[in-house]
């Protein structure tokens, strides 16, 4: 059973764990594997650089947006 958008969790996923040599980002994705537009690059006047997530994106329909299908 699908579960609501509202319900899906948005994850932000990496290629390794926190630390000295953190992991690089690789993609943001919802609970059942969807990948997800969640925000915008912007780069900061501090030159880091953040992904803005304004709101929970609406779920993605499009099945080619799921892992493995």
């Amino acid at each position: 059973m699908e579960q609501p958008a509202a319900d899906l969790a948005i994850n932000v996923i990496f290629d390794g764990p926190p630390g000295p040599e953190a992991g690089r980002f690789v993609e943001v994705e919802t609970d059942d594997g969807r990948s997800i537009n969640a925000g915008e690059w912007s780069e900061r006047p501090d030159k880091l650089w953040a992904l803005r997530i304004t709101g929970l994106p609406k779920r993605v329909n499009c099945s080619e947006n799921v892992k493995g299908a």
